[in-house]
């Protein structure tokens, strides 16, 4: 089963959206691999452009079984999409969400300020902008 999350991950990194999904589908009644066929159809989706259709699976993915980097990349894939809809309510939830469970992931942060931004809380967006860069000046997480 990992070898053929592996090769739909390669038919998308190809741009072959159509057939890495048509991959992952076939896993979608394998409660083990559930979940991880529904991120990597989320992550298929984003990449194409397709945003709406990416959401239903980054959820669906959230309700099974994933690693604590799968549910990381799950919850951040979600929110960044929400943002790019125009859903900032709902990113800003996702994004709060991910810096709660994942404390440490700084990369979260400028995306958590430009959904601020985009919901006019300009004043703390700014001020968590400037500190992020003055926290991460030398950092290669950033």
């Amino acid at each position: 089963m990992e070898s053929l999350i592996k090769q739909a991950i390669e038919l998308r990194k190809k741009a072959k959206y159509q057939e890495s999904r048509a991959l992952l589908k076939t896993l979608l009644n394998d409660e083990a691999y559930s979940a991880k066929a529904h991120l990597q159809i989320a992550w298929s989706y984003d990449n194409e452009g397709k945003e709406q259709e990416a959401v239903a699976h980054y959820l669906l993915s959230l309700s099974g079984l994933l690693s604590s980097v799968e549910r990381f990349d799950a919850l951040f894939g979600l929110a960044s999409t929400y943002r790019t809809l125009g859903m900032y309510s709902e990113a800003l939830s996702y994004f709060e969400q991910t810096l709660s469970d994942y404390p440490g992931s700084i990369e979260v942060q400028p995306f958590y300020v430009m959904c601020l931004y985009n919901l006019g809380r300009y004043k703390e967006a700014i001020s968590l902008l400037l500190g992020l860069l003055v926290s991460t000046k030398n950092s290669d997480a950033m």
